[in-house]
């Protein structure tokens, strides 16, 4: 499996996978998510995404997972609901 070199997941362990019909898969193992502190909280509305968010305060849609990362959201889709603060970390 291929992953960009500045990658979050560049240094990640691998994990082998058997698939239901005996082929193997290699997957990226689990990857601690990076403490983020955020520096101020933005109330979401119902446009926003974590993209559009991070297009905003960092001018680079890319730079979406310095906001997941400062959710306590497991799931990335789930860090932005409409009417409720999101945090904002710094583009460091």
């Amino acid at each position: 499996m291929a992953v960009d070199k500045n990658s979050r997941y560049a240094k990640s362990g691998r994990v082998a996978w058997m698939r239901a019909d005996g082929s193997r898969v290699e997957l990226i193992g689990p990857t601690p998510r990076p403490a983020r502190a955020a520096i101020f909280a933005a109330m979401a509305t119902d446009t926003d995404r974590l993209d559009t968010l991070a297009t905003r305060y960092y001018r680079d849609p890319l730079k979406l997972w310095r906001i997941a990362d400062a959710s306590a959201a497991l799931d990335p889709f789930d860090a932005v609901v409409p009417g409720m603060p999101v945090q904002i970390p710094p583009d460091k």
